[in-house]
Parts: structure tokens; C-alpha cells; sequence
């Protein structure tokens, strides 16, 4: 005889929560192998919550909130593996309850999903999340963020215009979005606003702060304007100081300013709290710069390691930075072409076009360069970094005339623009 229909569909039901929580049990088990032996300092709800989810690995909030330290971690320290787990908390939390019941889950995730690189899936989940809430500034701004480096500026624009009530956030996505289509007036004007409302929060928080300061020192830099890039970094440094991020950007300007051995010493108290493959990199790029290539084969070194362990990891975070890298680094025209392409097809912002122009021309393509270096100045972005380039590869095509006028462009927008810089 038959079994009833009724107890076999809750057989089946009670078995395929088994084994979920089964699976979300081991998934804790491999997060809590990877968690520090205490919670991050500041932190006293870390412990707890990580009791929490091993006595119940369905429970998502406290999940999302476990998420939630993990990338505040990951923006203080610079330490990827803080990502890492930011990632497996968003990954258990929607495994435990879908996005309907969870926006705050499938916010976290698209968060995780921007910082890894893998905008396709952000720019999915944001538009999920919108629909689940209609009109609201998150996901009207992780879905703009996520547009803008898929290379799609009016949807970006359409997204972030959508926002009634602007928040930090928006307001520095508004601004990145203008500088991208070459409108720098309201790019400076944006980060400008995006510190002030920072600072006027209800409860201020240095991290946003230190964030907002490092935005608008970074424009002024690009810009050709480095004593307000100095004030910003500086003024970083005061609201969250030792953060790794100002840092690595005053490290910049002094190298900038020749000033290579307080560069360097900046890097290496940067590396030493983030020891973060580009930033390596860009110690590395400095000493060439300076001239002194034996001293930089060992950050390259370092920097290669890393960059290649997260491709090991089949994560695609550092895939632009790695097309730069055998670009100018450590020259290797094939790889860098292999990685620029395979940038594209993560986005097709400005920058990864731009990448793979200087990939092509590198490796002596001068008509796959001059349509990449077209693409990478068609939506209006106007960078000195882009611009001198495109000079570059029109001069070598024995486009002179043209490749001029890209020069004199690249000086209007940044008169410093023959100086050390970081290729972000």
C-alpha cells in the first residue's frame, strides 16, 4: 500500500530543510575556522553573534549583522579576507531566507558583490531589490554604482536621479558619475557635499568621514590641485588616523612631489595593516618611476603573489589591476592583452577600456588600441591618466596631430600630469 500523499510531501519538505540547515551548519563551521579568535576590536556583538548562528544557522539577521562588521572591518583594515567572510555571511544569510524575506540579506550581498568585482550579479540584485523597494536611496544607489561600471552612464544617471533624499553615498556616486562623463564642476561640487553631509549626521562616523576626505583629495590630485589633495589626506588621517587608505593616497602625492622615502614609508605602514596586492604594486611603480629597479622587483614580487593567489581563489577583484601590472610593472604585453579582456567582460566602465587600449598598444596593436582608446574617452571622461594614453598610441599611428591635442587636453586637466600617479 501507498504511503499518503500528505505525510510524503512533509517528508520531502522536512528533509529538504535538513538538509539546508545541514549545509548552512558546515558553512558555518567553514567561517568560523576562517573568524579571528576574538571579535574585532570595537566589536563586543562579534562572539555573540557568532554563538548565535552556530546554535541556529537559519538565523539570517544575526547572519546579515556578522556580514555588516565583516565589510566595516574590510573598509578599516583593507584585509580582503574581511571581505571574504562578508561574502559567506551574505552567502548563509540568503541560503537561510530568500530576498523577498530578506532585503537585508540581498543588500549585503550586492554590497559584497560590488567589492568583489562581480557587477553583473549586483547590478541583478539591485534591480531585484528595488522592486521589493520601490523608490527607496539603497537600491536606487548600488544600482547606479552598479551601472556606472558596467558602462551604463544613463541608466546610472537614471538610477541615481531617482533618489529624493540623497544620502553620503549617493551624493559621492552622483559626483563619480559626473566625473566620468567629464563634467568636473559637478564632480568637485559632489564630493564637496558628500563630506559636508558626512559630517553632519546625526552620530558622525570617522570611517565615512576619513572615506570622504580620500574622495575629495583623490579628485583634487587627478586634478592637478595637490595641496587640497594634501589637506584631504591629512584631514583623513585626523578623523580615523593610521587608516591604511589615506595613507596609500598621501603616498602617492608625495611620490608625486618627489618625495620618494616618505612615500615609501607610508607604504609600508599602509601594507602592514592591508596588505593588499595594489598598493604593493604601487610601491613597486613608484621605485620605477624613481628609477631605482632593484628596490622594486621585491614589492612587485609581492604584488604579483597576491594578485595570482585570489585568481587561484577564482576571484576577480584584482583582474584590472592585473592588466595594468603587465602593462607598466612587470612587462608582459600577451598577459596583459589576456587580462585586460577578461576586465571587459566584468564591465565595460572608462577604465577597462582604457586598460585594454594600453594592453593592445603595448603589444604593438596600434589599430586595437586607437578603437579601445576612442571607447574609453566616449562617455565624455576626461583623465589625465586616460588622456595621455590615448596621446600616446595616436602619435605612434602617426595620428600627430591628434595625439597633440589629447596632450594638450591631458595638461589642462591635470598640469601635473607627467608626476608619479597610481593608475586606480
Amino acid at each position: 500500500m501507498s504511503s499518503p500523499a500528505v505525510p510524503v510531501a512533509l517528508w520531502v519538505a522536512g528533509t529538504a530543510f535538513f538538509m539546508r540547515k545541514l549545509l548552512l551548519l558546515c558553512l558555518v563551521g567553514v567561517l568560523a575556522g576562517s573568524m579571528p579568535a576574538a571579535e574585532p576590536p570595537g566589536d563586543p556583538q562579534w562572539k555573540w553573534l557568532e554563538e548565535r548562528v552556530r546554535a541556529d544557522a537559519l538565523d539570517f539577521i544575526a547572519w546579515n549583522q556578522l556580514g555588516q562588521i565583516a565589510l566595516r572591518r574590510y573598509r578599516e583594515t583593507g584585509d580582503d579576507v574581511w571581505l571574504v567572510r562578508a561574502g559567506g555571511a551574505a552567502e548563509a544569510s540568503m541560503k537561510a531566507v530568500g530576498g523577498e524575506l530578506n532585503p537585508a540579506g540581498l543588500a549585503l550581498r550586492i554590497r559584497c558583490d560590488l567589492a568583489e568585482h562581480r557587477f553583473a550579479a549586483a547590478r541583478d540584485g539591485a534591480r531585484q531589490l528595488c522592486a521589493l523597494q520601490p523608490g527607496r536611496e539603497s537600491p536606487l544607489t548600488l544600482l547606479g554604482d552598479a551601472l556606472m561600471e558596467l558602462g551604463d552612464l544613463p541608466g546610472a544617471a537614471k538610477a541615481l536621479a531617482e533618489v529624493e533624499e540623497p544620502t553620503v553615498a549617493t551624493l559621492a556616486s552622483r559626483a563619480r558619475l559626473a566625473w566620468q562623463q567629464g563634467d568636473r564642476a559637478a564632480a568637485a561640487a559632489g564630493f564637496a557635499a558628500s563630506l559636508v553631509a558626512a559630517e553632519e549626521e546625526q552620530v558622525p562616523a570617522p570611517l565615512t568621514i576619513a572615506w570622504c576626505h580620500v574622495q575629495v583629495g583623490e579628485f583634487a590630485f587627478r586634478t592637478g590641485d595637490w595641496s587640497k589633495a594634501e589637506a584631504s589626506y591629512e584631514a583623513a588621517l585626523a578623523a580615523l588616523p593610521g587608516w591604511w587608505s589615506a595613507r596609500e593616497h598621501l603616498a602617492e602625492l608625495r611620490g608625486a612631489q618627489g618625495r620618494v622615502d616618505d612615500a615609501l614609508a607610508l607604504y609600508e605602514q599602509a601594507t602592514a595593516s592591508a596588505p593588499r596586492p595594489e598598493v604593493f604594486q604601487s610601491a613597486g611603480d613608484l621605485l620605477l618611476f624613481a628609477k631605482r629597479g632593484d628596490e622594486a622587483k621585491g614589492w612587485h614580487d609581492r604584488a604579483k603573489q597576491g594578485y595570482l593567489r585570489t585568481i587561484d581563489q577564482s576571484r576577480v577583484l584584482y583582474i584590472h589591476h592585473l592588466a595594468g601590472f603587465y602593462s607598466d610593472s612587470q612587462e608582459d604585453a600577451g598577459e596583459a592583452v589576456k587580462f585586460a579582456r577578461k576586465d571587459l567582460e566584468l564591465r565595460q566602465s572608462s577604465g577597462a577600456w582604457d586598460a585594454l587600449a594600453w594592453a593592445l598598444y603595448r603589444k604593438g596593436d596600434l589599430s586595437g588600441a586607437r578603437e579601445a582608446a576612442g571607447k574609453a574617452l566616449g562617455s565624455g571622461l576626461r583623465d589625465s591618466h586616460v588622456l595621455y594614453h590615448a596621446a600616446m598610441i595616436a602619435m605612434s599611428a602617426g595620428e600627430i596631430a591628434e595625439g597633440q591635442r589629447w596632450l594638450r587636453e591631458c595638461a589642462q586637466v591635470n598640469p601635473h600630469f607627467a608626476a608619479f600617479h597610481v593608475h586606480r
